[in-house]
């Protein structure tokens, strides 16, 4: 009996001392290593083959996929590209608005360049004008953004971009305003899985505003970038831009908490609650639209007794608010910024990878026994 119980006692200890390895290779950052370290997790490079999750900030392929170890898990799933690329993502949508008229309507109508061209110029015969925003399929940060108002404009943009890979999108011209300026919403969500569709939206966000005034866009602001476009990446060099120096005042600067904006709207008479529900709504339908995608090239590269919990995503998405309150989806990104240039990025990026890897419910003394058994 002393040597069961000794047994046992030991068999406690190592499964308390096992440590969570993590494969940063391909991960640059910081805030990762600081979630990391705070949960006694441990972080090695270059190490696939004995860690238990890689996180990379590059998209994967089949090849990744089957290369996978028993109870290993990733932080991408094969096929996310499908809403994670501009055009992509409008064809998926526009397939099931095809369908569901009604319910997905919640993203600007838009042209895929050069196949819709033609109609895209069509739309500038109307004496009435109209604002299109041409964005890169691939691109990320506001590169390569450009608004029009003419043939003449999208004929400039399509020759400053070769290959004319673009986006045509309707530009929301009446948008939400806080204080006069622009903003939008990052809102995170986690695919837990894709078969069956787990998914966690993330309460906490960040609104990002634009640094200069909005105005209405007419031909000489259109190249105002700073007014039109919401990407910290270009606006944090522009000399307004008023870094948020407090984790505890959170609607200072221009970047806020979207708890704080959502207080911010409450005060104007807004209802928040339905306004969230409708982003849940939008996070669900978008997912929907590409799961049978995900589904299928996950039982076709990844081991079938996993339960489905061999990849994972932590998605990005942009969304912008009317001046009526209401929703619409801009943009997907399957690697969206972990930058902690601000004490509130540390604090909701932190937060928010904290809760991500609780989630995963990874225990490396299981993860152990299923590959012993696997080499049995």
């Amino acid at each position: 009996m002393k040597d069961g119980k000794k047994g046992s006692r030991s068999r406690r200890r190592s499964k308390k001392q096992a440590t969570l390895i993590v494969d940063l290779t391909s991960c640059k950052y910081e805030v990762l290593r600081i979630v990391l370290k705070k949960n006694g997790w441990e972080n090695r490079i270059d190490d696939e083959k004995n860690c238990h999750l890689i996180w990379t900030d590059l998209s994967v392929g089949p090849d990744r996929l089957m290369s996978l170890k028993q109870g290993q898990k990733i932080n991408h799933m094969y096929g996310m590209l499908a809403i994670c690329r501009k055009k992509s993502l409008f064809q998926s949508l526009s397939t099931m608005r095809k369908m569901f008229p009604t319910q997905y309507r919640y993203f600007p109508r838009a042209y895929i360049l050069p196949n819709h061209l033609p109609n895209l110029l069509a739309c500038f015969n109307s004496p009435k004008v109209k604002t299109f925003i041409l964005k890169p399929n691939n691109g990320s940060q506001g590169r390569g953004v450009v608004l029009a108002q003419s043939v003449a404009d999208v004929k400039r943009a399509i020759e400053g971009y070769p290959g004319s890979n673009l986006l045509a999108q309707k530009y929301l011209t009446k948008p939400m305003l806080i204080d006069g300026y622009k903003f939008d919403l990052r809102i995170y969500v986690l695919i837990l899985s894709c078969d069956p569709l787990r998914l966690y939206l993330y309460r906490e966000g960040i609104t990002r505003f634009c640094t200069e005034k909005y105005q209405k866009p007419i031909h000489e602001n259109l190249t105002t970038s700073c007014m039109h476009l919401t990407n910290y990446a270009l606006n944090k060099y522009n000399s307004n831009f008023n870094f948020n120096t407090s984790a505890i005042e959170t609607n200072k600067g221009h970047k806020w908490s979207l708890s704080s904006l959502f207080k911010a709207l409450q005060d104007q008479g807004f209802d928040t609650t339905k306004l969230f529900d409708q982003i849940s709504q939008i996070v669900v339908m978008t997912m929907i639209s590409i799961v049978p995608l995900l589904t299928h090239n996950y039982r076709t590269y990844v081991n079938e007794d996993d339960q489905g919990r061999s990849c994972f995503e932590l998605l990005g998405m942009d969304v912008l608010i009317d001046n009526k309150c209401i929703p619409w989806l801009l943009e997907v990104n399957h690697s969206p910024s972990f930058s902690i240039d601000t004490p509130l990025d540390l604090q909701i990026k932190e937060s928010l990878l904290t809760d991500t890897l609780k989630l995963l419910h990874m225990d490396p003394f299981e993860i152990s026994k299923i590959r012993m058994r696997v080499h049995k």
